[in-house]
């Protein structure tokens, strides 16, 4: 199942010769609809991080796991110096909601002339911005709490982190202002380019959506009871794509306003962005 990827992290999970037992994000903080990451997120989850596309033949990969992080090693030995591209992103919250894309024009990529891409010392995948995306299960979300990794090329285009179509969509704007819509809000986001980031939306039980970076709320709580309907990851509509890289990106189908603070240092612990 694992290829080059196999998940040598069950020694860690098991907890035997005194090193603890591994617990991931989603053992803390469970009940996710989604979620994609290069590093385990979950001590259960047996399956890969990622599949991959070899450029060179189009030949295809699993790559999973070595203790709890992407198997940096099996990737870069499949690329056999050439490009990689990613046609899976495996949803490791139990739900199935695998990231894919069959058609190579339009797949991100992970490697580059051999060399894993990184972003703040870590494997990232990166999007061009012309075309390329994923997309999983068409999934509803009334309440949420929506945390991404991730950092903009540029802020000289429109450019979707998690969308549909042109009703649906998480768009930072070539202002680097944040727009979610549906929800109306236009919060000056102050990014800064080829910058890893946490971005973190959370709409609560009274429909109020707040909007984190870094763990700092910023902008105005505006309320919405709109369902926010996604489908892709970077793109919606075949309009706005994303131009720079993700590394990481969680979805809850409700409000975790509880554990926002918590589940951010989780995320910052591991990626150090702040």
């Amino acid at each position: 199942m694992y290829g080059y990827g196999y998940q040598y992290s069950s020694i860690l999970k098991s907890g035997g010769g005194g090193v603890a037992p591994f617990v991931g994000l989603l053992d803390s903080y469970p009940s996710a609809a989604a979620a994609y990451s290069l590093r385990l997120l979950r001590a259960a989850y047996s399956g890969d991080a990622i599949r991959v596309r070899r450029a060179s033949d189009n030949a295809e990969l699993n790559i999973g796991f070595v203790a709890n992080e992407l198997d940096t090693s099996a990737l870069t030995t499949f690329a056999s110096g050439t490009d990689a591209f990613v046609t899976t992103w495996y949803d490791q919250s139990g739900n199935a909601r695998n990231a894919i894309r069959t058609v190579a024009v339009s797949q991100p990529k992970i490697v580059s002339s051999g060399g894993v891409i990184t972003d703040n010392g870590k494997p990232s995948i990166l999007f061009d911005g012309t075309n390329d995306y994923l997309q999983f299960a068409d999934t509803a979300y009334n309440n949420y709490s929506i945390y991404g990794v991730y950092s903009n090329a540029t802020f000289a285009t429109l450019q979707v982190l998690l969308g549909k179509f042109l009703a649906d969509y998480i768009r930072i704007t070539n202002s680097s202002s944040l727009l979610i819509n549906p929800g109306g809000a236009n919060d000056f986001y102050n990014g800064v380019v080829n910058t890893q980031t946490l971005l973190t939306l959370n709409r609560d039980t009274s429909n109020d959506i707040k909007v984190y970076k870094n763990n700092t709320i910023f902008g105005s709580t505006y309320n919405n009871n709109t369902p926010l309907d996604l489908l892709f990851i970077g793109q919606a509509n075949d309009i706005w794509f994303w131009n720079g890289k993700m590394s990481e990106i969680v979805l809850y189908q409700s409000d975790k306003t509880t554990d926002i603070t918590n589940i951010n240092t989780n995320i910052n612990t591991y990626y150090g962005i702040y």
